[in-house]
């Protein structure tokens, strides 16, 4: 006599609230699946270049700088200069938008005497660095934002009553946004000849210096 055919046990076996064994995997795996998805949504920024016109080489011109700050006056060479005084450092400065609890890194090619490149806001962020090298080099500094921090501010300066220092180039990268073109103000911009001049451009459309 055949014996009796029974149901594999696999089948027969029941989650608890009477899902089979099967019907509860399927819906372990959609809802990692829906955590996935979460997880990918919540992915961090890209790391951008925060500063606008780091090259000075357009306008508007963005950087907010002291009365003592000039710029280059040779054609494709540009930067910036500037000739502390007993009372002033030659400072110019910018602010950028960052997000809290984030790390970015601040780099600038400098030369001249006492030449500092900087970043500081309210919630106690500071670091700086400097060089006092006759021939361009390249400074770098880290900083680390506050759990609340939205905005820091980049700056750099000489020394008073030191001799001129020079800023080709100025990058603050981390993760945000990429910035307006007319940066987070309008602000006056240094010359070669004079002192600071209103930005021309209200347009957020960035004009490029020969």
């Amino acid at each position: 006599m055949r014996a009796p055919v029974h149901p594999h046990p696999a089948t027969r076996r029941r989650g608890r609230g009477g899902l089979s064994v099967g019907l509860a995997v399927a819906a372990l795996t959609a809802a990692a699946s829906t955590v996935g998805l979460a997880v990918t949504a919540a992915d961090p920024l890209p790391r951008v270049d925060l500063i606008v016109n780091g090259a000075f080489d357009s306008y508007p011109w963005i950087w907010t700088c002291d009365p003592e700050v000039r710029t280059s006056s040779i054609p494709h060479d540009h930067y910036v200069s500037g000739a502390p005084t007993a009372t002033g450092n030659a400072r110019c400065a910018q602010r950028v938008r960052v997000q809290p609890n984030s790390d970015y890194t601040l780099s600038a090619t400098v030369r001249g005497a006492y030449a500092f490149v900087g970043v500081t806001g309210a919630a106690g962020e500071n670091a700086s660095t400097w060089s006092s090298q006759s021939s361009w080099n390249n400074l770098s500094v880290q900083v680390t934002t506050g759990p609340a921090t939205t905005e820091l501010t980049v700056y750099f300066h000489g020394w008073y009553e030191q001799a001129a220092y020079d800023v080709r180039w100025v990058s603050f990268v981390g993760p945000g946004f990429e910035p307006s073109p007319c940066g987070e103000s309008a602000t006056p911009s240094p010359t070669a000849t004079g002192p600071a001049t209103p930005s021309p451009s209200p347009t957020c459309r960035r004009t490029y210096i020969p």
